[in-house]
This record gives structure tokens, sequence and C-alpha cells, in this order.
């Protein structure tokens, strides 16, 4: 389909080609024009494209996706560069495909240690939720309940924005955030922790949420109150299960009023929601099944695209045919997937052996004959001892949720002792305990070490205020953590001075690294960081030397560095460490003649 919609002001398309009915996306050229906001907003619509699109267009979609992310790569470690992880792990996720567990791994591994880095609660609890999710989908359930229960922990317990945040924004990426988990959580069988968040996930998103996010919760809610009462259904508690299949019709009718405007693009208007969403009319036809929903159903069958939709509109077809007395077509319209499930994985297990348990009554009913007594108690046993099972692991995410939730509160008073309250760095007790850690034996390769400090910066506690000089020290501390890897460590040493301590890295990469660092301190605007500039000293530490001999060392350099009128980078050399006889370049105690490199212009 095509788009009457006007191209943006910028000369891009308003979204991505690809959806407009192109064969291919033009994103990856166009990114240089769009916002951060645009490029998330293209990402999104082509993970739901991907989701409804024939082998050729998920395909297409999957390559937009990747030259999105590699180009938001180019800018450094970014919040955009998270977004994008997240979008294309679920695209896999959400495809189960084993061929792609390796890759799905390393972009993982790539969100947690952004998330880490940037400590928000949001994307720590994302990472969890994606962790558990990957557990799900390409490993064993009850391995996931950990993660589970970290998110869920740290998911509920964000009530507000942090300051300076934009509420928008923050309810958007927290109700999505929240949503994913109610995925999970389906997935583990959990359907009241999955319950407590869905409805968090809606009150978060009727706040500011897009038409389309509104519509993404209300209808993981239709899924989750059909999944919970096949579930009832199974252990033999029928009332519940029809109170859950009436609370899934009322949330499909919330669902069915935000499906027009979600889904019509431009001239192209979407048809009623009964007559294009599989889960909406399955909601209807189970609650009251009938032979007058066999016609919506038969239309609806190739909009199911996910294996558990699939599973919940067969049994819905398989019961309105038996209200027609058609016992025989009931049982064939649930023989294809049965078969498929038998020879193939799914990570909804509650779904799967609601479809098995529909098969099995269906052919006792088509055959005309009841099952056996005895197979009658080993079923209601079995079923007894699965129910057992399911409250195990609810009362196990329940309790490892409690446990996360107590040690994130004992830790967050641990790194308060390891934290300098002015800059949010690490001070100088996590310092010492991290070039301890950098400088033993157990490393691999020697770590850098630098010593910095700031010019002219007295000068703006004398001019100004302390007030002022606090607000310029939080800049630099930003612009430092900012310009630096991950895995260094910058922390306040005192006063206008920080370390850098830059594990397994050689002295050339640390002093052009550090240079950057100090070309990025320089160039902030003179009412964030007054003008002031780095000098910065850093030596190569051997692995088993003192760490204080680094220091000196990095001091040295340091004064080198004022002394050569600042704004500049100068490296030296450490005290050789411990079992060093001496012998190489330098010998015992000699320093290198420093290198100075000089300040980029």
């Amino acid at each position: 389909m095509t788009s009457t919609r006007p191209p943006s002001t910028n000369g891009t398309a308003p979204e991505c080609a690809l959806v407009q009915g192109a064969p291919e996306c033009t994103c990856a050229q166009e990114a240089g024009l769009l916002t951060e906001e645009q490029i998330v907003t293209r990402a999104l619509s082509k993970l739901r494209f991907e989701q409804r699109a024939d082998r050729a267009g998920k395909a297409a979609a999957r390559r937009g996706l990747d030259a999105l992310l590699a180009h938001a790569r180019t800018r450094g470690p970014s919040e955009l560069v998270s977004e994008l992880l997240r979008i294309g792990l679920m695209v896999r996720l959400l495809t189960a495909d084993d061929a792609e567990a390796d890759d799905v791994e390393a972009l993982l591994q790539e969100y947690i240690e952004l998330a880490d880095l940037d400590g928000d609660p949001r994307r720590l609890g994302e990472a969890a939720t994606l962790r558990a999710h990957r557990t799900a989908v390409f490993g064993h359930g009850e391995n996931a309940l950990a993660d589970a229960a970290a998110a869920f922990a740290i998911l509920t317990d964000i009530t507000a924005p942090a300051p300076g945040e934009d509420p928008a924004r923050w309810s958007r990426q927290l109700s999505r955030t929240l949503n994913g988990l109610v995925v999970v959580l389906l997935k583990l069988g959990s359907h009241e922790l999955a319950d407590e968040v869905s409805q968090r996930a809606v009150a978060v998103a009727e706040s500011s949420g897009s038409v389309m996010d509104r519509l993404v919760h209300q209808l993981n809610r239709v899924r989750l109150q059909l999944s919970w009462a096949l579930r009832l259904e199974r252990g033999g508690r029928d009332a519940a299960a029809a109170t859950r299949f009436v609370g899934a019709v009322q949330t499909a009718h919330a669902a069915a009023r935000l499906w027009q405007p979600a889904m019509s693009r431009g001239s192209v208007v979407a048809g009623p929601a009964v007559r294009e969403c599989s889960v909406i009319g399955a909601a209807y036809a189970l609650q009251r099944p009938g032979p007058e929903h066999l016609d919506m159903l038969r239309t609806l069958h190739p909009m199911a695209h996910f294996t558990e939709d699939r599973v919940v509109l067969a049994i819905a077809t398989a019961r309105c045919l038996l209200t027609a007395g058609r016992a025989g077509d009931a049982a064939e319209a649930l023989a294809p997937l049965h078969e498929e499930l038998r020879h193939a994985a799914t990570s909804d297990a509650v779904l799967a052996l609601a479809l098995h348990r529909e098969v099995a009554l269906v052919e006792h009913i088509a055959r005309g004959g009841t099952p056996s007594e005895a197979l009658q108690h080993y079923a209601a046993a079995l079923e007894s001892e699965l129910w057992a099972l399911r409250e195990a692991r609810h009362t196990a995410l329940r309790s490892h949720s409690e446990h996360h939730r107590l040690a994130r509160e004992h830790g967050a008073v641990a790194a308060q002792a390891l934290q300098d309250p002015l800059t949010g760095l690490p001070n100088r007790r996590a310092l010492d305990m991290r070039l301890a850690e950098a400088t033993s034996a157990a490393g691999s390769q020697p770590c850098a070490v630098a010593l910095i400090d700031l010019d002219g910066f007295k000068a703006v506690n004398d001019a100004r205020s302390h007030a002022a000089g606090d607000a310029v020290l939080r800049a630099v501390a930003s612009c430092l953590r900012t310009a630096l890897r991950a895995q260094d460590l910058v922390a306040r040493y005192g006063g206008d001075e920080f370390v850098v301590v830059m594990p397994a890295t050689a002295l050339p990469v640390a002093c052009a690294a550090l240079q950057r660092a100090a070309d990025a301190v320089a160039a902030l605007p003179a009412d964030v960081a007054a003008g002031v500039t780095m000098s910065v000293g850093v030596v190569r530490a051997p692995l088993d030397g003192e760490p204080s001999a680094a220091l000196a060392a990095a001091d040295a350099a340091m004064y080198r560095a004022k002394h050569a009128g600042g704004n500049t980078v100068v490296s030296g050399a450490a005290a050789p460490g411990a079992g060093h006889d001496g012998a190489g370049p330098a010998g015992r105690g000699a320093a290198r003649s420093p290198v100075r490199v000089p300040p980029h212009r």
C-alpha cells in the first residue's frame, strides 16, 4: 500500500519506505537527516511491519533495522543505540529461530553493557527482561525465573521520571518496557504477575502513549486473559475461566476502538478489528462459542502471525464448530497446528498444553466415545501436579523478586559509600579497589592510569562562587564519562583532580583516548564549564606493581603537562612491578622520556 502523507520538512519520507510498499527501505541513507526520535519511530514501524510481512518483507525489515543500528553505532554509545538494540533483539526473539541464537547473545551483551554504563533503572529492568526472554525462547523456562523476577522488582519500583526527564517520553519508554515483561511472564505461565504488570503498562501508556502503544497494551491484555482462562479450564476451574473469558471480551472492546485510528495509514483506512485482528475475534468466539462466528474466524486465520495467536484461534474455531454439530470439522481445524507443535518446540507451554487437551477432547467427541475412567483419573492427577508446579513457579518468582528488591536496597547503601556525592563518580575508596584489581597479576595486560587536573578551575571558584565551581566539576565529570569507554573507570580523586583507569590499554591508545576527552572538555560551552581545560598525565602501570607508584608517576607527568601550558596530555612510565629485574629499555626505576601529545585545535 502507499501513503498520501506529505514529505517531512527535511525532505525525507515521514515513515519507512518499506512500510509504504517499497521492496527496500532507505532509512540508513536518510538517517543523517532524521532526529533520534524519528529514527526510533521508523525502527518501531519496521518491527510491526516485520510481524505481518512475508519472508522477503521480513528479511528487508531486518536489513533496515541492522543498517540503522550500524549508523547509530558510529555516534558512539547512546540511548539511540540502546533502543535500536532492543528493537533488533525483539525482532529475533519473536521469530524464535535457533539459527539466530548467537546473534541474540551478541546484541544482548552489547545492550547489557550500555545499560550498566547508563545505570538507568528502566534500562536495567529492560536488560533483565531481555535476558529472561532470551532464556525462555532459546533455553529452559525455569532458568528465566531469576531474571524475570529481577525485572519485576526493578520496574515495579519505578514511580516517576528522573528530574529533568521528559515525562511523555518517560511514560512511552516505561510502558513499552513493561509490555516486554508481560510477554515474558506469560511465557513463564505467571498470569497473576503478568496481570499486575499489564495493568501498570496500560495506566502509564494512557497518560501520553501513542494510539499504537495503547493498542499493543490492550491486545496483550486480551492475550493474557485468554491464556489465563484456558489454563484455569485445564485445572478444572471453569467458573474462574468464564470470568477471564468475559474480561478478555471487555478488553477486546477497548482494543477494537483503538484499532482503526492505530492501523489506518494515509488514505488507507483499516477495517473493523473483529475482521482483521485474530486476537480480538478469538476473544468474542471463546466467550460464547457458536456457528455465527465461523465466517469471521475463517477470515482471521491468515491474520494470525504468532504461534500463540494461532493456538487461541484454532481452539476458538474448534469450539464454534462443535456447537454447530461438526465434530469432525473441529478435529480437522486443530490437526495441522497440533501436528506442527508435536514436531516443533514452542516457548509458551501453557497454550501448547491447552491445544493438546483440546485435540484430545474433540477427537473423543468426533469418534462418538468418552475417555476411560482410568484415563480421566490420570489426566486429573497430571493436571493437579502441573497446577502445583505452576503455583511453585509463581511463588519462586515472588520470592526471587523480593530477594532482588532487598539486595538492590542493600547495594544502593553500599554504593553510596563508594560514590562521590558531588559528581556521582566513584570516589577515592572505589578507585583504590579498582586500581588494586587492575594491577593484580590476574590481569592479562598492564593498564593505563591517568591523573587529570583542571586548568583555570581556581579562578572559577574565586571569580564566581563555589556553587559555580561545583557545577563545572559535574559538567566535566559527565563529559569524561561520556567521552571515554564503558570499561574505563573515571573517579574523582579530590578537589579538581580526576583519575582514569583504563584496563589492558596500551599507552598510545590511552593517550589518544584521553586527548579526545580533553578536546571534548575544552569544547564545552563557556556557560557550562567556564572555559576550564585539562592537564593530563598518563602512565602504563605494570602488572603486580604498586598502585601508589602508578599514581605518583601519573601525577609527575600531569605536572609536566601543566608546565607545557595545560590543555594537553603527557605520558610517562610507572616504576616496574614486583618481580621485574629492570631489564629492558628503561631499567629499574627509570622513566621514559615524556611524550607530549599536542592538543587538537
